[in-house]
């Protein structure tokens, strides 16, 4: 098993993946049920190595691409500031920047991917969604959004 998904002439679809209960794994549907944990922990592992990881470029307060490396070297302190402005101007689904805990985060790639779905990120476009997202996040949370930080909040 490669975790390829095949169509009904037994032909991989290209760039479609499964893994877990949903491949059947190898005891078919004997063992669907927590007896298949470490199965679907394999063969997510195998599936997970083949998928490309595309490389990111995150934009300087220019415009201009930076790359995503030059971008997680930046301390905070070199991070530009994001004026409240700035922020209301970017509060729509296709532009969705939200201020949480003193940064702001370009979340509108990631807001399709958000497991609650995306309207929850929408609702709190160009605004400080620090209040929100704590309710139901800890602040660890957002150690893997580096990549999306486009700057410091300046609320006053």
């Amino acid at each position: 098993m490669e975790g390829n998904v095949l169509n009904q002439n037994g032909e991989i679809i290209p760039g479609l993946h499964a893994a877990g209960k949903v491949s059947g794994g190898v005891h078919g549907v004997n063992r669907l049920a927590g007896n298949s944990l470490l199965e679907c922990t394999v063969y997510g592992t195998i599936v997970g190595q083949k998928v490309p990881i595309r490389k990111r470029s995150a934009p300087t307060p220019t415009g201009t691409p930076r790359t995503v490396a030059a971008a997680a070297t930046e301390t905070p302190k070199e991070r530009r500031k994001v004026l409240p402005s700035e922020l209301s101007q970017h509060s729509t689904a296709g532009d969705c920047w939200v201020a949480i805990h003193g940064v702001v985060y370009d979340l509108t790639a990631f807001a399709t991917e958000h497991p609650a779905g995306a309207e929850s990120i929408h609702e709190l476009a160009g605004k400080d969604g620090t209040e929100a997202f704590a309710a139901v996040h800890n602040e660890r949370m957002l150690e893997d959004f580096d990549d999306e930080i486009m700057g410091v909040y300046a609320s006053s």
